[in-house]
């Protein structure tokens, strides 16, 4: 008797190991999603800008004189980028970005008797990333610098019509926050905030008189959504 039931459990031990070794193949462990290599896509948002006409001393009693401007509106762009994703799930990069927009604005200039156009032509930056990764998810900040061309031109009554006025690129920083997630993996999601700061510029022409001080100063607050493409 005790010859047969080891003979019948050396008959059945290869076959259990054998079918183990089956349902291991058929059940691997889900490996987590890696956020290395490079990518690019595209994006879209809303800006509202800040923005003030400075004209030092032009007021009552010699008082400066900061006007509004305020330009808001659609923007979107491409961006490209690449991430490093280290052990410890924390993922380094840097991205580039551009966005054409209409983001303008027309403000009165009191006691002038004119109208200010104030229009962002474009935007971009250049930025460094940093993330946690909750395997397919990536809430990230980021910052660097930024560029926008600005101008402004005084729309008259008179016959001089539309006058520039400011035609420069400004540099400045910006900075934020997002999160991405990788819905396969190749494609990614976001949505993203950012604030810039553009910096001061003077007026391109003479307007108020030689020796005026007079600038324009650009901020802006963006949202946007994009889809990117992982290599």
């Amino acid at each position: 008797m005790k010859i047969l039931l080891l003979a019948t459990a050396l008959i059945l031990a290869p076959a259990g190991m054998a079918c183990a070794a089956d349902i291991s193949e058929a059940s691997p462990v889900a490996s987590s999603y890696d956020w290395s290599g490079l990518y690019a896509g595209v994006h879209f948002g809303y800006a509202s800008g800040k923005s003030n006409l400075f004209i030092g001393g032009a007021g009552p009693g010699g008082t400066d004189i900061n006007a509004p401007l305020d330009p808001s509106g659609f923007v979107g762009g491409v961006h490209i980028g690449v991430n490093q994703e280290l052990a410890n799930s924390f993922v380094l990069g840097a991205e580039a970005d551009i966005a054409y927009s209409n983001v303008d604005a027309v403000g009165t200039f009191a006691g002038a008797g004119a109208l200010f156009k104030s229009e962002v032509k474009w935007s971009g930056s250049a930025r460094l990333r940093a993330g946690y990764a909750f395997d397919r998810t990536l809430p990230y900040i980021t910052a660097g610098v930024a560029a926008a061309k600005y101008e402004v031109s005084v729309m008259t009554t008179g016959p001089g019509g539309t006058i520039p006025v400011h035609d420069e690129t400004h540099l400045g920083w910006t900075a934020g926050a997002g999160v991405e997630h990788a819905f396969t993996d190749r494609w990614i999601a976001r949505v993203e905030y950012r604030y810039s700061d553009f910096g001061k510029k003077d007026v391109s022409v003479p307007l108020f008189g030689l020796g005026t001080v007079a600038n324009f100063d650009l901020k802006t607050h963006d949202v946007r959504v994009g889809l990117s493409y992982k290599f």
